[in-house]
């Protein structure tokens, strides 16, 4: 489990040291996940040395949204008072999420 969790922490230190240094415009966090999948498709890491610690996390991947819960508390009237817009832009990028997933996955598919 420490051996899997220091795999993790390091693709995302790393991810984070290229987003400061490179001053690329995605979180080093999205970096480091990434990278972490580059190396686990290219096979530079098995996948057996990140399970344990990627499967407790997923596990209790509610827990991690607790803050954006609370951060939506804290807009409650700005959210009110857009709601309409929030609304749409929820379910548009919803469906686009869907359209392109499936899209990717039908020409994924073919191969």
């Amino acid at each position: 489990m420490l051996k899997s969790l220091i795999y993790i922490f390091c693709f995302l230190f790393l991810g984070e040291l290229i987003h400061y240094f490179l001053d690329v415009p995605i979180a080093g966090n999205i970096i480091g996940m990434l990278l972490i999948f580059l190396a686990l498709f290219f096979k530079l890491i098995k996948l057996k040395d990140v399970k344990p610690a990627s499967d407790f996390l997923v596990k209790y991947l509610v827990v991690f949204f607790i803050p954006y819960g609370v951060g939506l508390m804290v807009y409650a009237n700005l959210i009110a008072e857009y709601w309409v817009q929030v609304t749409i832009a929820v379910l548009l990028s919803t469906l686009l999420s869907l359209y392109v997933t499936g899209a990717v996955y039908q020409k994924l598919d073919k191969k």
